[in-house]
Protein backbone atom coordinates (compact mmCIF):
# COMPACT_ATOMS: atom_id res chain seq x y z
CA UNK A 1 0.00 0.00 0.00
CA UNK A 2 1.40 3.37 -1.01
CA UNK A 3 1.58 6.29 1.50
CA UNK A 4 -1.25 7.97 -0.42
CA UNK A 5 -3.47 4.88 -0.19
CA UNK A 6 -2.67 4.52 3.49
CA UNK A 7 -3.58 8.15 4.18
CA UNK A 8 -6.88 7.76 2.29
CA UNK A 9 -7.70 4.66 4.32
CA UNK A 10 -6.99 6.49 7.58
CA UNK A 11 -9.20 9.37 6.42
CA UNK A 12 -11.96 6.88 5.65
CA UNK A 13 -11.84 5.47 9.17
CA UNK A 14 -11.52 8.91 10.78
CA UNK A 15 -14.09 10.80 8.70
CA UNK A 16 -16.30 8.15 7.15
CA UNK A 17 -17.03 6.18 10.30
CA UNK A 18 -19.69 8.45 11.78
CA UNK A 19 -21.12 9.28 8.35
CA UNK A 20 -21.71 5.63 7.58
CA UNK A 21 -23.24 4.92 10.97
CA UNK A 22 -25.50 7.97 10.66
CA UNK A 23 -26.98 7.48 7.18
CA UNK A 24 -25.44 4.37 5.67
CA UNK A 25 -23.35 6.23 3.12
CA UNK A 26 -20.09 4.38 2.66
CA UNK A 27 -17.11 6.45 1.44
CA UNK A 28 -15.56 5.20 -1.81
CA UNK A 29 -13.02 2.42 -1.63
CA UNK A 30 -9.32 3.17 -1.57
CA UNK A 31 -8.01 2.72 -5.09
CA UNK A 32 -5.53 -0.12 -5.33
CA UNK A 33 -6.42 -1.60 -1.94
CA UNK A 34 -8.44 -4.80 -2.09
CA UNK A 35 -7.87 -6.01 1.47
CA UNK A 36 -7.85 -3.46 4.30
CA UNK A 37 -10.42 -1.06 2.85
CA UNK A 38 -13.07 -3.75 2.27
CA UNK A 39 -12.35 -5.25 5.69
CA UNK A 40 -12.81 -1.89 7.43
CA UNK A 41 -16.11 -1.32 5.61
CA UNK A 42 -17.25 -4.85 6.47
CA UNK A 43 -16.48 -4.37 10.18
CA UNK A 44 -18.39 -1.08 10.30
CA UNK A 45 -21.28 -2.63 8.37
CA UNK A 46 -21.51 -5.45 10.91
CA UNK A 47 -21.64 -2.97 13.78
CA UNK A 48 -24.34 -0.54 12.68
CA UNK A 49 -25.79 -0.64 16.22
CA UNK A 50 -22.91 1.65 17.20
CA UNK A 51 -24.84 4.52 15.64
CA UNK A 52 -27.07 4.58 18.70
CA UNK A 53 -24.32 3.88 21.20
CA UNK A 54 -22.78 6.31 23.65
CA UNK A 55 -20.47 8.63 21.64
CA UNK A 56 -17.58 7.75 23.94
CA UNK A 57 -18.03 4.03 23.25
CA UNK A 58 -18.38 4.69 19.52
CA UNK A 59 -15.15 6.69 19.59
CA UNK A 60 -13.41 3.90 21.53
CA UNK A 61 -14.49 1.40 18.86
CA UNK A 62 -13.36 3.68 16.04
CA UNK A 63 -9.93 4.24 17.62
CA UNK A 64 -9.46 0.50 18.16
CA UNK A 65 -10.38 -0.18 14.54
CA UNK A 66 -8.01 2.55 13.38
CA UNK A 67 -5.18 1.13 15.49
CA UNK A 68 -5.77 -2.36 14.08
CA UNK A 69 -5.90 -1.16 10.46
CA UNK A 70 -2.70 0.84 10.96
CA UNK A 71 -0.90 -2.12 12.52
CA UNK A 72 -1.93 -4.26 9.55
CA UNK A 73 -0.71 -1.53 7.19
CA UNK A 74 2.69 -1.76 8.89
CA UNK A 75 2.72 -5.53 8.42
CA UNK A 76 1.68 -5.23 4.78
CA UNK A 77 4.49 -2.75 4.13
CA UNK A 78 6.94 -5.19 5.71
CA UNK A 79 5.69 -7.94 3.39
CA UNK A 80 6.17 -5.65 0.40
CA UNK A 81 9.68 -4.73 1.55
CA UNK A 82 10.62 -8.39 1.90
CA UNK A 83 9.85 -8.83 -1.79
CA UNK A 84 11.92 -5.84 -2.94
CA UNK A 85 15.12 -7.84 -3.75
CA UNK A 86 13.12 -10.24 -5.93
CA UNK A 87 11.25 -7.34 -7.54
CA UNK A 88 14.59 -5.70 -8.31
CA UNK A 89 15.83 -8.91 -9.94
CA UNK A 90 12.67 -9.06 -12.06
CA UNK A 91 13.18 -5.47 -13.20
CA UNK A 92 16.83 -6.13 -14.02
CA UNK A 93 15.81 -9.16 -16.04
CA UNK A 94 13.12 -7.19 -17.91
CA UNK A 95 15.46 -4.31 -18.75
CA UNK A 96 18.49 -6.45 -19.57
CA UNK A 97 19.90 -6.91 -23.05
CA UNK A 98 19.55 -10.25 -24.79
CA UNK A 99 23.01 -11.28 -23.64
CA UNK A 100 22.41 -10.14 -20.06
CA UNK A 101 19.12 -12.02 -19.83
CA UNK A 102 20.71 -15.15 -21.30
CA UNK A 103 23.49 -14.91 -18.67
CA UNK A 104 20.92 -14.46 -15.87
CA UNK A 105 18.61 -17.24 -17.00
CA UNK A 106 20.03 -20.20 -15.06
CA UNK A 107 20.10 -18.24 -11.81
CA UNK A 108 16.62 -16.84 -12.42
CA UNK A 109 15.22 -20.26 -13.31
CA UNK A 110 16.73 -21.85 -10.20
CA UNK A 111 15.31 -19.16 -7.89
CA UNK A 112 11.84 -19.40 -9.45
CA UNK A 113 11.83 -23.19 -9.23
CA UNK A 114 12.77 -23.09 -5.56
CA UNK A 115 10.20 -20.47 -4.56
CA UNK A 116 7.20 -21.29 -6.74
CA UNK A 117 5.41 -24.49 -7.57
CA UNK A 118 4.86 -25.32 -11.29
CA UNK A 119 1.25 -24.25 -10.86
CA UNK A 120 2.37 -20.80 -9.69
CA UNK A 121 5.28 -20.28 -12.09
CA UNK A 122 6.54 -23.10 -14.32
CA UNK A 123 10.17 -22.10 -14.85
CA UNK A 124 11.11 -25.54 -16.19
CA UNK A 125 8.27 -25.36 -18.70
CA UNK A 126 9.58 -22.08 -20.03
CA UNK A 127 13.09 -23.51 -20.16
CA UNK A 128 11.91 -26.49 -22.23
CA UNK A 129 10.42 -24.12 -24.83
CA UNK A 130 13.48 -21.87 -25.03
CA UNK A 131 15.30 -21.67 -28.39
CA UNK A 132 17.59 -19.10 -29.95
CA UNK A 133 14.76 -17.96 -32.22
CA UNK A 134 12.15 -17.39 -29.53
CA UNK A 135 14.18 -16.52 -26.47
CA UNK A 136 13.11 -12.86 -26.39
CA UNK A 137 9.43 -13.83 -26.46
CA UNK A 138 9.92 -16.55 -23.84
CA UNK A 139 11.91 -14.24 -21.58
CA UNK A 140 9.25 -11.51 -21.84
CA UNK A 141 6.42 -13.93 -21.04
CA UNK A 142 8.37 -15.44 -18.17
CA UNK A 143 9.15 -12.02 -16.65
CA UNK A 144 5.47 -11.04 -16.85
CA UNK A 145 4.35 -14.28 -15.19
CA UNK A 146 7.12 -14.00 -12.58
CA UNK A 147 5.98 -10.50 -11.64
CA UNK A 148 2.36 -11.66 -11.37
CA UNK A 149 3.40 -14.70 -9.29
CA UNK A 150 5.19 -12.43 -6.83
CA UNK A 151 2.12 -10.19 -6.61
CA UNK A 152 -0.13 -13.18 -5.98
CA UNK A 153 2.24 -14.56 -3.34
CA UNK A 154 2.38 -11.22 -1.50
CA UNK A 155 -1.38 -10.78 -1.69
CA UNK A 156 -2.02 -14.28 -0.40
CA UNK A 157 0.45 -13.73 2.47
CA UNK A 158 -1.35 -10.50 3.38
CA UNK A 159 -4.78 -12.12 3.11
CA UNK A 160 -3.77 -14.98 5.42
CA UNK A 161 -2.19 -12.61 7.92
CA UNK A 162 -5.25 -10.36 7.91
CA UNK A 163 -7.60 -13.31 8.46
CA UNK A 164 -5.57 -14.54 11.42
CA UNK A 165 -5.05 -11.11 13.01
CA UNK A 166 -8.66 -10.05 12.41
CA UNK A 167 -9.99 -13.10 14.25
CA UNK A 168 -7.82 -12.27 17.27
CA UNK A 169 -8.71 -8.57 17.13
CA UNK A 170 -12.46 -9.12 16.86
CA UNK A 171 -12.40 -11.60 19.73
CA UNK A 172 -10.77 -9.09 22.10
CA UNK A 173 -12.24 -5.90 20.62
CA UNK A 174 -15.17 -5.79 23.05
CA UNK A 175 -12.89 -5.96 26.08
CA UNK A 176 -10.54 -3.30 24.75
CA UNK A 177 -13.40 -1.01 23.76
CA UNK A 178 -14.98 -1.35 27.19
CA UNK A 179 -11.67 -0.57 28.88
CA UNK A 180 -11.08 2.45 26.65
CA UNK A 181 -14.68 3.55 27.16
CA UNK A 182 -14.26 3.55 30.93
CA UNK A 183 -11.01 5.50 30.57
CA UNK A 184 -12.70 8.10 28.38
CA UNK A 185 -15.56 8.42 30.86
CA UNK A 186 -13.15 8.91 33.74
CA UNK A 187 -11.23 11.57 31.86
CA UNK A 188 -14.46 13.29 30.82
CA UNK A 189 -15.61 13.39 34.45
CA UNK A 190 -12.31 15.01 35.41
CA UNK A 191 -12.86 17.60 32.67
CA UNK A 192 -16.35 18.37 33.98
CA UNK A 193 -14.89 19.03 37.43
CA UNK A 194 -12.38 21.53 36.04
CA UNK A 195 -14.05 24.05 33.70
CA UNK A 196 -10.64 25.64 33.11
CA UNK A 197 -9.84 22.71 30.81
CA UNK A 198 -12.83 23.46 28.58
CA UNK A 199 -11.85 27.12 28.45
CA UNK A 200 -8.33 26.25 27.33
CA UNK A 201 -9.66 23.89 24.64
CA UNK A 202 -12.01 26.63 23.45
CA UNK A 203 -9.40 29.34 22.87
CA UNK A 204 -6.16 27.53 22.10
CA UNK A 205 -4.99 27.78 18.53
CA UNK A 206 -6.60 31.18 17.91
CA UNK A 207 -10.15 29.86 17.63
CA UNK A 208 -11.34 33.28 18.84
CA UNK A 209 -9.58 35.14 16.03
CA UNK A 210 -11.30 38.25 14.70
CA UNK A 211 -10.64 41.33 12.66
CA UNK A 212 -8.33 42.75 15.35
CA UNK A 213 -6.49 39.46 15.55
CA UNK A 214 -4.20 39.55 12.57
CA UNK A 215 -0.48 39.29 12.14
CA UNK A 216 1.59 41.51 9.89
CA UNK A 217 4.52 39.09 9.75
CA UNK A 218 5.07 36.20 7.38
CA UNK A 219 8.18 34.22 6.59
CA UNK A 220 10.33 33.55 3.58
CA UNK A 221 13.54 31.57 3.29
CA UNK A 222 17.00 32.45 2.13
CA UNK A 223 19.82 29.95 1.57
CA UNK A 224 22.31 29.32 4.31
CA UNK A 225 25.80 27.88 4.12
CA UNK A 226 25.67 24.11 4.24
CA UNK A 227 27.53 22.18 6.86
CA UNK A 228 28.26 18.49 6.43
CA UNK A 229 29.24 18.02 10.05
CA UNK A 230 26.38 16.55 12.05
CA UNK A 231 27.29 15.61 15.57
CA UNK A 232 25.33 13.17 17.68
CA UNK A 233 23.99 16.07 19.71
CA UNK A 234 22.59 17.70 16.55
CA UNK A 235 20.76 14.67 15.18
CA UNK A 236 17.07 15.45 15.23
CA UNK A 237 15.22 12.85 13.18
CA UNK A 238 15.37 10.27 10.39
CA UNK A 239 14.60 11.46 6.86
CA UNK A 240 15.21 10.25 3.31
CA UNK A 241 17.93 11.35 0.94
CA UNK A 242 21.25 10.27 -0.57
CA UNK A 243 23.89 11.94 1.62
CA UNK A 244 26.34 9.07 2.12
CA UNK A 245 27.86 10.72 5.22
CA UNK A 246 24.49 10.65 7.01
CA UNK A 247 22.96 7.34 5.89
CA UNK A 248 22.00 5.03 8.75
CA UNK A 249 24.17 1.89 9.00
CA UNK A 250 21.30 -0.50 8.17
CA UNK A 251 21.07 0.89 4.64
CA UNK A 252 24.58 -0.35 3.83
CA UNK A 253 23.41 -3.94 4.37
CA UNK A 254 21.95 -3.81 0.85
CA UNK A 255 25.53 -3.71 -0.49
CA UNK A 256 26.40 -7.02 1.16
CA UNK A 257 24.55 -9.06 -1.46
CA UNK A 258 24.73 -8.77 -5.23
CA UNK A 259 20.96 -9.39 -5.45
CA UNK A 260 20.21 -6.26 -3.41
CA UNK A 261 23.09 -4.04 -4.49
CA UNK A 262 20.99 -2.58 -7.32
CA UNK A 263 18.23 -1.82 -4.83
CA UNK A 264 20.70 0.36 -2.91
CA UNK A 265 21.69 2.12 -6.12
CA UNK A 266 18.04 2.67 -7.07
CA UNK A 267 17.17 4.08 -3.64
CA UNK A 268 20.29 6.30 -3.83
CA UNK A 269 19.30 7.65 -7.26
CA UNK A 270 15.74 8.33 -6.04
CA UNK A 271 16.97 9.93 -2.78
CA UNK A 272 15.06 7.33 -0.73
CA UNK A 273 17.83 6.10 1.59
CA UNK A 274 17.15 6.55 5.30
CA UNK A 275 19.56 9.05 6.85
CA UNK A 276 20.09 11.13 9.95
CA UNK A 277 19.30 14.80 9.67
CA UNK A 278 19.56 17.95 11.74
CA UNK A 279 17.42 21.06 11.54
CA UNK A 280 20.46 23.18 12.35
CA UNK A 281 23.06 24.23 9.84
CA UNK A 282 21.44 22.45 6.88
CA UNK A 283 18.24 24.49 7.26
CA UNK A 284 17.50 27.60 5.29
CA UNK A 285 17.51 30.83 7.25
CA UNK A 286 14.06 32.24 7.91
CA UNK A 287 13.54 35.93 7.37
CA UNK A 288 10.48 38.01 8.17
CA UNK A 289 8.71 40.44 5.92
CA UNK A 290 5.65 42.55 6.49
CA UNK A 291 2.45 41.17 5.02
CA UNK A 292 -1.17 41.16 6.03
CA UNK A 293 -1.88 37.57 6.99
CA UNK A 294 -5.11 36.77 8.87
CA UNK A 295 -4.70 34.68 11.98
CA UNK A 296 -6.27 31.25 11.58
CA UNK A 297 -9.58 30.69 13.30
CA UNK A 298 -8.55 27.10 14.06
CA UNK A 299 -4.79 27.01 14.08
CA UNK A 300 -2.27 24.33 15.05
CA UNK A 301 -1.44 23.41 18.65
CA UNK A 302 1.79 22.53 20.45
CA UNK A 303 1.20 20.77 23.78
CA UNK A 304 3.96 20.15 26.35
CA UNK A 305 3.10 17.68 29.11
CA UNK A 306 5.23 17.40 32.25
CA UNK A 307 5.84 13.69 32.95
CA UNK A 308 8.23 14.04 35.90
CA UNK A 309 7.72 12.19 39.18
CA UNK A 310 6.08 15.21 40.82
CA UNK A 311 3.20 14.87 38.33
CA UNK A 312 2.34 11.28 39.20
CA UNK A 313 -1.13 10.43 40.48
CA UNK A 314 -3.97 12.95 40.40
CA UNK A 315 -1.91 15.54 38.52
CA UNK A 316 -1.22 13.07 35.72
CA UNK A 317 -4.93 12.30 35.37
CA UNK A 318 -5.75 15.99 35.02
CA UNK A 319 -2.98 16.52 32.46
CA UNK A 320 -4.11 13.50 30.40
CA UNK A 321 -7.73 14.71 30.56
CA UNK A 322 -6.60 18.09 29.21
CA UNK A 323 -4.48 16.46 26.53
CA UNK A 324 -7.31 14.27 25.27
CA UNK A 325 -9.67 17.25 25.10
CA UNK A 326 -7.17 18.99 22.85
CA UNK A 327 -6.67 15.89 20.75
CA UNK A 328 -10.41 15.56 20.21
CA UNK A 329 -10.56 19.20 19.10
CA UNK A 330 -7.59 18.74 16.76
CA UNK A 331 -9.01 15.57 15.21
CA UNK A 332 -12.55 16.97 14.86
CA UNK A 333 -11.38 20.23 13.27
CA UNK A 334 -8.53 18.69 11.26
CA UNK A 335 -5.92 20.79 13.05
CA UNK A 336 -2.26 19.94 13.35
CA UNK A 337 -1.03 18.96 16.81
CA UNK A 338 2.52 18.47 18.13
CA UNK A 339 3.05 16.77 21.50
CA UNK A 340 6.12 17.17 23.72
CA UNK A 341 6.62 15.30 26.97
CA UNK A 342 9.36 16.35 29.33
CA UNK A 343 10.94 15.29 32.60
CA UNK A 344 14.70 14.70 32.73
CA UNK A 345 14.66 14.98 28.92
CA UNK A 346 12.11 15.98 26.32
CA UNK A 347 10.50 13.71 23.74
CA UNK A 348 8.21 14.76 20.91
CA UNK A 349 5.76 13.32 18.40
CA UNK A 350 3.97 15.01 15.50
CA UNK A 351 0.37 13.87 15.76
CA UNK A 352 -0.35 15.38 12.35
CA UNK A 353 1.54 12.58 10.64
CA UNK A 354 -0.53 9.57 9.53
CA UNK A 355 -0.65 6.75 12.04
CA UNK A 356 0.77 8.69 14.97
CA UNK A 357 -2.48 8.94 16.94
CA UNK A 358 -2.39 5.28 17.85
CA UNK A 359 1.04 5.77 19.47
CA UNK A 360 -0.11 8.30 22.07
CA UNK A 361 -0.78 5.78 24.84
CA UNK A 362 2.61 4.13 24.33
CA UNK A 363 4.27 7.55 24.08
CA UNK A 364 2.81 8.72 27.39
CA UNK A 365 3.62 5.45 29.17
CA UNK A 366 7.33 6.35 29.34
CA UNK A 367 6.77 8.94 32.05
CA UNK A 368 6.61 10.02 35.65
CA UNK A 369 10.22 9.35 36.52
CA UNK A 370 12.98 11.66 37.69
CA UNK A 371 13.05 15.42 37.98
CA UNK A 372 12.04 18.17 35.60
CA UNK A 373 14.15 19.91 32.97
CA UNK A 374 12.02 22.38 31.03
CA UNK A 375 14.81 24.01 29.03
CA UNK A 376 14.94 21.43 26.24
CA UNK A 377 11.14 21.38 26.08
CA UNK A 378 10.98 25.14 25.59
CA UNK A 379 13.68 25.05 22.92
CA UNK A 380 11.86 22.24 21.12
CA UNK A 381 8.60 24.20 21.20
CA UNK A 382 10.25 27.33 19.80
CA UNK A 383 12.03 25.32 17.14
CA UNK A 384 8.72 23.77 16.08
CA UNK A 385 7.28 27.28 15.70
CA UNK A 386 9.91 27.85 13.01
CA UNK A 387 8.43 25.13 10.79
CA UNK A 388 5.83 25.81 8.13
CA UNK A 389 3.21 23.53 9.69
CA UNK A 390 3.37 25.11 13.16
CA UNK A 391 4.46 28.69 12.49
CA UNK A 392 1.02 29.97 13.57
CA UNK A 393 0.59 27.60 16.53
CA UNK A 394 -0.18 28.34 20.16
CA UNK A 395 1.78 26.57 22.90
CA UNK A 396 0.28 25.03 26.05
CA UNK A 397 2.48 23.78 28.91
CA UNK A 398 0.80 21.38 31.35
CA UNK A 399 2.86 21.11 34.55
CA UNK A 400 3.22 21.95 38.21
CA UNK A 401 5.97 24.32 36.97
CA UNK A 402 8.50 22.99 39.48
CA UNK A 403 11.37 23.72 37.11
CA UNK A 404 13.74 26.60 36.51
CA UNK A 405 12.90 29.60 34.35
CA UNK A 406 14.31 29.57 30.82
CA UNK A 407 17.84 30.61 30.09
CA UNK A 408 18.25 34.15 28.69
CA UNK A 409 18.60 33.01 25.07
CA UNK A 410 15.52 30.80 25.31
CA UNK A 411 13.51 33.54 27.02
CA UNK A 412 14.50 35.95 24.26
CA UNK A 413 13.32 33.44 21.66
CA UNK A 414 9.97 33.09 23.48
CA UNK A 415 9.57 36.88 23.57
CA UNK A 416 10.24 37.07 19.83
CA UNK A 417 7.52 34.51 19.16
CA UNK A 418 5.11 36.35 21.44
CA UNK A 419 5.83 39.54 19.50
CA UNK A 420 4.66 37.64 16.43
CA UNK A 421 1.33 36.86 18.14
CA UNK A 422 2.14 33.36 19.32
CA UNK A 423 0.46 32.62 22.66
CA UNK A 424 2.29 30.68 25.36
CA UNK A 425 -0.29 29.31 27.79
CA UNK A 426 0.09 27.26 30.96
CA UNK A 427 -2.08 24.86 32.93
CA UNK A 428 -0.60 24.80 36.44
CA UNK A 429 -1.59 21.81 38.55
CA UNK A 430 -1.00 22.78 42.18
CA UNK A 431 -0.27 25.99 44.08
CA UNK A 432 3.43 26.44 43.46
CA UNK A 433 4.46 30.05 42.83
CA UNK A 434 6.43 30.25 39.63
CA UNK A 435 8.29 32.91 37.60
CA UNK A 436 6.38 31.64 34.59
CA UNK A 437 3.46 33.86 35.68
CA UNK A 438 5.50 36.69 34.18
CA UNK A 439 6.68 34.74 31.15
CA UNK A 440 3.58 33.06 29.71
CA UNK A 441 0.63 34.97 28.30
CA UNK A 442 -1.81 33.27 30.67
CA UNK A 443 -1.74 30.48 33.25
CA UNK A 444 -4.81 28.61 34.46
CA UNK A 445 -4.55 26.89 37.84
CA UNK A 446 -6.24 23.72 39.08
CA UNK A 447 -5.66 21.79 42.28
Amino acid sequence: MSPEQREKLQMFIADGFDTYLADGRMPPSVEGDDLLGPYARDVIGRNLHLGGADPDYREAFRQNLEAFINSMSDEFEAIDRSGEPERLMINNFIKGTSGERRAMWNKVKELASQKYSPGELDAEGYDSQLTEENEEVVFDMFARDWNEALDRRNTETKRNRLASAAAEWEESCGRRCQRDYQTRKRLRNISFNFPQLAEIARIIGRRNAGSDDATSLSSHYVPSALSRSISAQEIDRITTGNDLECIIPAEYSYLACSDTEMLFMMRYAQRQLLQFTSPGSDSALRALRAESVPRPVSGPIIVSVDTSSSMDGRASEISVAMLYQLLEVARRENRRCFLITFSVRARSIDLSEPGQWRKIEEFLSISYTGGTNGEQMLRDAVRQLHTDDFSMADVLIISDFAFAPPQPATLAAIRREQARDTRFYGLRIGRLNTPYDNILDKIWQVE
